[in-house]
């Protein structure tokens, strides 16, 4: 007896375009892959007419959960079917276009899988339903985990074995899905550089899918040594891309305000995601150990220009020599400066006759800030190193125009020092 079906019938027991495509059985996978059956090239009805009638019925069920159930019975009394696999195709079909029975096409997808008369394509129908719902039903906390990113990975990675052979269009959609899902797997195994590789082939493979970049994000901020300027773009891409998704959005939150400190340049990042399918060279999130680490250097800058604005009392060396040392100052303090007498105390630092260089002060190892021209000069000269008293009057400065960085020196005429200087000629001068 020969019973066909219309060519429309079998279009529909296709999960994607990509379980028609027949593969050629010498598509060998690795060892973990199981070897394609040959396509049988014509199929028959081994139990007559109630085994055409049974899947006749499937196809023209229009319930997904109806046309599922008939697909299992018929899978289950015609176990030698030659129509066998692409009843459990479509049993897994109609079962992932329902979020309450996708976890039974995974284990349907499975089944297939096992199935030593599948060939190709149905191999590549069930890996890729495998990989495509998979990921989107484990649970990080279910006791199976490991065994589940195993199965995952094998999935994956056989699923791209097998659409190699297939056409340049089918292979992008098809690659798309396998290194999602293998990154996935290996995210969940705690391979987080490999997942991050693998995730973003996903990434540019469907650059619109906002899983890979989450995923790329969340193995970036948990890998043993955490890249958070990575992860925080990456979780803001997948934001971008889908908003509606409040889990996606929350953890950006949590990570971005955990690192950062605050919410504040939020927007600024989720701007930068938008734009830019990766991060650009220089993309930086402050921490908050940066951001303190700024606090306080910004502070301590603060205190010191405070401390530089802070002048000593004007009628003092040092207020007068802070006071010329600074451009918007010098003007008005030479002013009241030029000509003025001052008595001080200081160090000879070095002396002539007729001159001396002297510091101000009791610093033994200060620089001269006075060059005084004696009124007289000296018979008798003090030591270099000694404590003198001198006089004169206010003369010259340098450095003019005012550098408060330079070596300050005041030039005094008419000097004096005390006990050097012949007093009566001093007096009779004046």
């Amino acid at each position: 007896m020969k019973l066909s079906l219309p060519t429309t019938t079998l279009a529909a027991a296709a999960i994607l375009a990509l379980a028609g495509t027949a593969l050629p059985p010498a598509l060998a996978a690795q060892a973990a892959c199981p070897t394609p059956a040959a396509t049988n090239a014509k199929p028959t009805w081994k139990h007559g007419t109630p085994e055409y009638n049974d899947f006749l019925a499937i196809t023209k069920a229009t319930d997904p959960g109806t046309k599922a159930k008939l697909a299992a019975a018929f899978a289950q009394k015609y176990p030698d079917s030659d129509y066998k696999n692409q009843a459990l195709q479509i049993e897994m079909s109609a079962q992932a276009q329902s979020p309450a029975t996708r976890a039974d096409a995974v284990k349907t997808a499975e089944d297939l899988t096992h199935a030593s008369t599948a060939n190709g394509g149905e191999l590549l129908a069930a890996y890729t339903v495998i990989a495509y719902l998979q990921p989107t039903l484990v649970q990080p906390t279910d006791p199976d985990l490991a065994n589940k990113m195993t199965a995952l990975t094998q999935a994956a990675t056989c699923g791209e074995q097998l659409v190699s052979s297939a056409p340049a269009a089918q292979q992008a959609q098809a690659n798309a899905i396998f290194n999602k899902a293998l990154g996935f797997a290996q995210l969940n195994s705690k391979q987080y550089d490999a997942a991050v590789t693998t995730l973003t082939k996903a990434a540019q493979e469907n650059p619109a899918d906002a899983l890979p970049y989450y995923w790329i994000g969340v193995a970036e901020v948990t890998k043993p040594t955490p890249d958070y300027n990575a992860g925080i773009f990456y979780l803001a891409k997948a934001s971008d891309l889908a908003p509606q998704a409040a889990a996606i959005s929350a953890y950006l939150n949590t990570v971005y305000t955990t690192y950062h400190g605050s919410t504040d340049g939020l927007q600024e990042v989720l701007a930068t995601a938008k734009a830019s399918p990766t991060p650009p060279a220089d993309f930086k999130v402050p921490s908050k150990i940066d951001l303190q680490n700024a606090a306080n250097m910004a502070a301590y800058q603060a205190a010191l220009e405070k401390q530089r604005n802070t002048l000593p009392p004007e009628d003092t060396f040092a207020g007068i020599e802070a006071r010329l040392k600074r451009p918007e100052l010098a003007s008005a303090e030479w002013k009241k400066v030029k000509g003025q007498g001052y008595e001080l105390d200081g160090i000879i630092k070095s002396i002539t006759d007729k001159t001396a260089d002297i510091a101000v002060g009791s610093d033994e190892n200060a620089p001269a800030d006075v060059h005084l021209i004696l009124f007289t000069p000296l018979k008798k000269l003090p030591k270099v190193g000694e404590k003198v008293t001198f006089s004169g009057a206010a003369d010259a400065f340098k450095p003019n125009p005012p550098d408060a960085s330079a070596t300050f020196l005041l030039t005094m005429n008419q000097g004096t020092i005390k006990g050097y200087s012949p007093t009566a000629e001093k007096s009779g001068g004046q």
